[in-house]
């Protein structure tokens, strides 16, 4: 196997150090001048967090970040001229990478324009009130995304660890992918997707942390992307090569064998997740299923779901791949793996898709 005893790809240096204890600072960009003196109130009165600026549209926005900074950027989307979603990706690129929170009265229970906004970058959205009525559930919901966000991205500054990469067994051919993510996954799934050799044809399954409501617009997103015929995961379905299959909301994905086929058994219920679905009863299923022609890919996500999983899928002899910290929104799923040893090579999301297609497809000619 081609690089299957390099060590775990790191690099060091990419970001300055941030202290655990330094002020977040918090870019609000919205065109209503209420909204925006509501959300600075919010705002300022979570301790670690400060407003850097509150400007009315995406064009200052981006003047404003020609010469200062933001750790945290609140986006709405309904602006003139240009709205968030178009210049979410330039905010991106100007900001260095900040953290983008999308709150806008579009993105309520299930909407596309979340999943959109995800997929363009957004670490998370949150539905706008009505009315300019801020209720106190909504006040907390704010501010625990904020503490979150922050959260994850003093991890990107944290000192990379030491991590050897677990080499793994020689291959045989691949017959399953498995991919979990949660905060900032989706653009890391649609970087790895996009990516991935064609040839490569076993099918792919994920588990992405998402609401029931929006996962109807996740799975459309993911085939809408025109790479590989996308559905959600249907109880007794056969699993078939060049197909991806999506966990649904409200229950697990898990595998069963039988008369030579393999197809989905969904799983109301699996021991010690906070998650559903989660991404360890996936990962245990392929590595009963497919053992060391399965593969495991972890990306960007808070917590450490999926590293029961990818353990199981590890003594099976099966390669764990695993995002790196400076492209993570969050790495703390991917992390939670490398840190335990797990990985066989730490990448950005298209560098695990080149890595797969050099290893699996020289292997198999």
């Amino acid at each position: 196997m081609p690089g299957a005893g390099q060590r775990a790809t790191v690099r060091s240096g990419f970001h300055r150090p941030v202290p655990h204890d330094a002020v977040s600072r918090v870019l609000i960009v919205d065109d209503s001048l209420v909204t925006r003196s509501i959300i600075q109130r919010i705002v300022e009165s979570l301790p670690g967090f400060e407003v850097a600026a509150s400007v009315a549209s995406a064009g200052a926005a981006l003047e404003f970040l020609r010469d200062a900074s933001a750790d945290i950027i609140i986006l709405d989307i309904e602006m003139p001229d240009r709205n968030g979603l178009d210049a979410l990706p330039d905010l991106l690129e100007r900001s260095d990478q900040a953290c983008i929170l999308v709150l806008s009265s579009h993105c309520g229970d299930g909407a596309p324009a979340s999943i959109r906004a995800l997929a363009l970058g957004a670490s998370d959205t949150l539905p706008k009130p009505d009315r300019q009525f801020y209720s106190r559930e909504f006040v907390a919901a704010l501010h625990g995304r904020l503490q979150s966000l922050a959260d994850g991205r003093r991890t990107r500054h944290d000192p990379t660890p030491v991590v050897l990469a677990r080499p793994a067994a020689s291959l045989c051919p691949l017959q399953c992918i498995a991919i979990g993510s949660s905060t900032g996954g989706i653009p890391a799934i649609h970087q790895l997707l996009t990516a991935l050799d064609p040839r490569v044809d076993a099918p792919i399954l994920i588990t992405q942390h998402l609401p029931t409501e929006f996962m109807l617009h996740f799975v459309r997103h993911i085939d809408e992307l025109g790479l590989r015929p996308t559905s959600m995961a249907v109880q007794g379905a056969r699993l078939q090569r060049g197909h991806i299959y999506c966990a649904p909301g409200d229950a697990h994905l898990g595998l069963e064998r039988a008369d030579g086929h393999v197809r989905i058994d969904l799983l109301p219920d699996w021991p010690a997740t906070a998650y559903k679905p989660s991404v360890d009863p996936m990962m245990h299923a392929v590595a009963r299923c497919f053992g060391a022609s399965g593969a495991g890919v972890m990306l960007s996500g808070m917590g450490s779901d999926g590293l029961a999983g990818a353990r199981a899928l590890a003594e099976q002899g099966a390669p764990i791949y695993a995002q790196d910290i400076e492209t993570s929104t969050v790495w703390g799923m991917p992390g939670s793996v490398a840190r335990a040893g797990l990985a066989s090579v730490i990448l950005p999301p298209a560098g695990i898709a080149r890595f797969i297609a050099d290893c699996w497809l020289e292997d198999a000619a």
